[in-house]
């Protein structure tokens, strides 16, 4: 995130409107706010902070003190309105704190207010203007929150050194948010879900065992209790298995039995069946009997009934003899009626006929007439038609003589178009080779300019990779002779060293000396001395002191050893390579120029080309225009033998009038029409006189082949109805007798026919029961009695096959599901192990050694980051002091209830020890909680975790540096520009004053409160 503006209003001691313009700043990278304590400095990050999250980070503060209190309630309202960008995006915040000031009306109660803008296409999107919406939608685009923003980019007074010192579970939350590591807590959560449901599946599956054995009747009382509670599966699966072997065996002879008795209920049931069928049929010979006797009562009725309904059969054959007949006597009387109707219209047509052979003369008069009448009219037709053809030849040869003196012009321009066409096609040739001469050039000059290039920037590479070699060849020679050096003093100070050991030694044995010389006894034997005692000559030097030296220089030294440099010793010195770089430079931009040249005369001629092109075009389709025209015109050269024609034409018809000959043709057409009409109508009428005439000569005579047919026909059917008559019939009046009731008859047919067919079937039925006519009846309740009895005890096998097989399906049933509670144990036991086992890992509490780190998976994962971060932070705290501290995550904890694991202590290269950061000075904190927020803000970057940290501000604590340390703080502020990072700085020290340029000096007025002024 970068700011671009920031503007505010009565905001604390800004009473007026103020704006600061960033973007000024941005060429500089760094700036200075600068002024007297209590001017307003810091609350351009204040207000900076509360424009992106409502929030102002300093302890203790009440945000009714952010409205200016040089405001009243008849002041206008105070705001905030920051401009920023990330990710090359625009936006625009305006925050409006709880206040008391003027609106509508003086001494309102404003409600903190807060708008989101985006700029899109220079136009400003509202994005939220909801205080909720606004605080989500800032953390989404930033990446962090209030907290987090003050730990990596504004490092606010009094809070700078906050992450250096707080606790591993604090420093886990915030950079669990920033590296979004809370999917590894999820994880961890996850497992010891799992690992209790796993658990509760297990208990659940232990107490199945017992419901299932429980709820089989037949297990109850075998299998005990403690049998189930120990899951003794081998014991159990005996127990059902014994026992399941005894039920089979039982169902094997019951088996047997219930066959026995099968055998002897099919006997009974076949005998049942004999004797059931016996009774039945001595019963139905008897039903059969009766029923005959009672059928043999109407048979006398039934023969009189069969007689009369043969006789109406007879006639019902009979009666479409009887009705052809009587049709064809009648087709006969209709057809002598129809022939003399016939006669009549005959008669009729003869005197029409005759009417119209009087007018025939007339007609053949009028007929000779026609032809020439027609003949009039064709020659009228031609004369016409001549007239007609003089007149279009008259127009053609007006015409012709324009249109001849047009084609001719049009032919000239055409020939004189065509040459200036010839040479702009000429010019342009010419162009096109020059382009396509100078396209090859640009191509050639191109493909050196890649080959330049790519030796440009492949010197490029090894110009800065022989930099970086450069220095690290000069430190690894610097390395060398500082081991060099510290190996003498460490000789010296060795020799130091033993000599300060000898000295203590003589200091501890002139001790005991002046003891003995004092008392006069050893205090070590006791014996007792009474010679002078001697004392050793001794040095004033300081064991510890030198010590702590000797200690210093060899770590030192360790320190220089350990150091590694990757040198490339196939590179030459860098000043070879950039001597190389001016030269490849030189070439590349003489290249560049040839390109730029060529192309630029390319383009001119092409210019000029298209010119010529677009008025080749422009002639093209002038040409194409005048052929388009002259094409309309026909071939001129026969226009004499036109003319010749057209006054030829003319003289032929000068004996004649146009108007006369047209006049007279009309009247010849009307007459030969009328007389046309009416031989029309007459051959009409006469044709249709003797169509009708003839179809009703045919017609007569069909009506005389209908009427001798018809009494043929007559002839034959009246002997063949006389021939059938008399083999049935005494008469003819008997027949239609017997024809008026034969419906009657006939409708009973059914009923006669199905009496006589019952007494035939009833008869031949006695007859095949006759070997049961003198049988007896037989009693079959006995034989009932023996068959019940028999089924019941069947009935009672089958019970007891059921029941056993009923228990053997259940402890069938019981074994799987015990099998299947057995496996599932199994299975869960290992997965309850392995998800225990998972768990414990992910919270940390799985090794209980001493000392050991307990580490939960996040902040497993986290020192991961951490590791990082003090990676970064390491390589700015070694050169700001000279090596001497180095941060280290802490690995051991005395307390094992708490997490950690990202704990810091700092390892002093002086003593070669570890020590707590509480111990570090003003200075050495304010340094190393600098290291720590940029190393942060490096392992961000570089992680790339949706989070771009491009600006940094840090509010005071250059004061607590020493002049050395202020020195090195201030390169490496410098060096952190380079990487495009835009810093702001508050402080008081005039050493920084000096060393920065661009400022925003701050003052402060008793009246007007703060005020500032941007300075580049």
């Amino acid at each position: 995130m970068k700011p671009i503006s920031l503007e505010m209003y009565g905001f604390m001691t800004y009473k007026n409107k103020t704006s600061i313009d960033f973007t000024k700043l941005y060429d500089s990278k760094i700036f200075l706010i600068s002024g007297d304590t209590g001017s307003g400095k810091t609350s351009i990050f204040d207000a900076i902070s509360f424009a992106l999250f409502g929030e102002i980070q300093r302890e203790g503060f009440d945000k009714k003190d952010i409205r200016s209190d040089f405001l009243s309630g008849n002041d206008k309202e105070t705001y905030v309105d920051l401009k920023f960008e990330i990710d090359r995006k625009l936006y625009r915040v305006k925050r409006i704190p709880n206040q008391i000031a003027k609106k509508t009306r003086h001494n309102v109660s404003v409600k903190h207010s807060a708008q989101l803008y985006e700029y899109k296409d220079s136009k400003e999107i509202l994005l939220a203007d909801k205080i909720n919406d606004v605080d989500r939608l800032i953390k989404e685009i930033i990446g962090l929150d209030n907290n987090q923003l003050n730990r990596v980019m504004i490092l606010a007074q009094g809070e700078f050194s906050k992450f250096l010192k707080s606790s591993s579970d604090d420093k886990a939350e915030l950079l669990s948010k920033i590296f979004r590591t809370n999917i590894y807590k999820d994880i961890e959560e996850l497992l010891k879900e799992k690992s209790r449901d796993s658990k509760k599946n297990l208990d659940n599956i232990s107490k199945s065992l017992k419901i299932e054995i429980r709820k089989n009747e037949f297990l109850d009382d075998i299998i005990t209790d403690e049998q189930i509670e120990l899951k003794d599966f081998k014991i159990i699966y005996d127990i059902i298995d014994n026992y399941s072997k005894k039920a089979r065996e039982k169902l094997s002879k019951i088996e047997i039995e219930k066959n026995k008795v099968n055998i002897n209920l099919e006997d009974k049931n076949k005998e049942y069946s004999l004797y059931k069928n016996q009774n039945d049929q001595i019963k139905n010979l008897n039903n059969l009997k009766n029923d005959k006797s009672k059928l043999l009562i109407k048979k006398e009725d039934f023969l009189e009934r069969k007689e009369k309904l043969y006789l109406s059969q007879k006639a019902d054959m009979l009666y479409p003899y009887y009705k052809n007949l009587c049709e064809s006597k009648k087709n006969i009387k209709t057809y002598d009626e129809k022939k003399s109707q016939n006669r009549k219209k005959l008669e009729y047509l003869k005197i029409s006929k005759e009417s119209l052979d009087n007018e025939k003369d007339e007609i053949d008069k009028v007929k000779s007439s026609l032809g020439k009448k027609r003949e009039n009219i064709l020659k009228a037709n031609e004369i016409l038609k001549d007239f007609d053809e003089l007149k279009i030849l008259a127009d053609e040869v007006n015409k012709f003589k324009k249109d001849f003196e047009k084609s001719k012009e049009l032919k000239s321009l055409i020939e004189k178009k065509d040459e200036e066409r010839n040479l702009l096609k000429d010019k342009i040739n010419e162009k096109s080779d020059i382009i396509i001469k100078l396209n090859d050039k640009i191509q050639e000059l191109n493909d050196k300019g890649l080959k330049a290039n790519k030796i440009n920037h492949e010197n490029k590479n090894l110009y800065n990779l022989s930099i970086e070699n450069d220095k690290k060849i000069e430190e690894f020679n610097i390395s060398k002779k500082n081991i060099v050096d510290l190996s003498k003093d460490l000789e010296k100070s060795k020799s130091l060293l033993k000599k300060a050991k000898n000295i203590r030694r003589n200091k501890i044995i002139n001790t005991f000396r002046k003891e003995i010389d004092e008392r006069g006894v050893c205090p070590v034997c006791g014996s007792i001395h009474y010679e002078k005692i001697t004392f050793l000559d001794i040095e004033d030097l300081d064991f510890d002191k030198i010590n702590e030296e000797y200690i210093s220089i060899r770590n030192n030294i360790e320190y220089e050893k350990n150091r590694k440099f990757s040198i490339n010793y196939d590179l030459k010195e860098s000043n070879f390579y950039k001597g190389r770089q001016i030269e490849l430079d030189k070439n590349l931009d003489k290249l560049k120029d040839e390109i730029k040249e060529a192309r630029e005369k390319s383009k001119a001629i092409s210019d000029e080309k298209e010119i010529l092109d677009k008025k080749l075009n422009d002639l093209n389709e002038e040409i194409d225009s005048y052929k388009k025209e002259l094409s309309r015109f026909k071939n001129f050269d026969d226009i004499e033998k036109l003319e010749q024609k057209h006054d030829i034409k003319k003289e032929e018809l000068g004996i004649y009038n146009n108007d006369e000959i047209l006049e007279k043709s009309k009247k010849e057409k009307y007459l030969l029409e009328q007389d046309e009409k009416m031989i029309k109508d007459y051959e009409e009428k006469l044709y249709a006189i003797d169509k009708e005439y003839e179809s009703l000569i045919s017609l007569d005579k069909t009506y005389d082949s209908f009427i001798e047919e018809n009494k043929k026909r007559r002839d034959l059917q009246e002997g063949e109805f006389k021939e059938k008559l008399n083999k049935h019939f005494e008469s003819k009046k008997e027949f239609l007798l017997v024809l008026s009731k034969a419906k009657e008859y006939l409708s009973k047919k059914d009923e006669i026919e199905e009496y006589f067919n019952k007494l035939k079937t009833i008869e031949i039925k006695i007859e095949s029961l006759e070997q049961y006519k003198d049988k007896e009846l037989i009693d079959l309740n006995i034989v009932l009695d023996r068959i019940s009895l028999l089924k019941s005890n069947v009935k009672k096998i089958d019970d007891k096959i059921f029941d056993l097989k009923l228990r053997l399906s259940k402890l069938s049933n019981t074994k799987d599901q015990i099998e299947s509670i057995d496996r599932n144990l199994n299975e869960l036991h290992k997965e309850d192990a392995i998800l225990y086992k998972l768990s414990k890992i992910c919270d940390g509490s799985l090794s209980k050694k001493k000392g050991v780190e307990k580490l939960n998976l996040e902040t497993f994962v986290l020192t991961n980051y951490f590791r990082k971060i003090l990676h970064y932070a390491n390589i700015r705290l070694k050169d700001m002091t000279d090596g001497q501290f180095i941060m280290k995550r802490k690995t051991e904890s005395s307390d094992k209830r708490k997490n950690f694991g990202l704990d810091i202590e700092i390892l002093d290269a002086n003593t070669g020890k570890l020590r707590s950061e509480a111990s570090l000075s003003g200075g050495e904190s304010f340094i190393a909680s600098l290291c720590l927020a940029l190393g942060l803000s490096d392992a961000i970057s570089q992680e790339n975790g949706g989070i771009k940290i491009d600006t940094l501000f840090i509010d005071e604590g250059f004061g607590t540096l020493s002049d050395d340390y202020l020195d090195k703080t201030i390169r490496t502020i410098e060096k952190l520009s380079y990487n495009n990072k835009f810093i702001g700085l508050i402080s008081h020290v005039k050493e920084l004053k000096d060393a920065i340029d661009a400022k925003i000096e701050v003052t402060y007025s008793k009246t007007d409160g703060s005020s500032l002024e941007v300075i580049v």
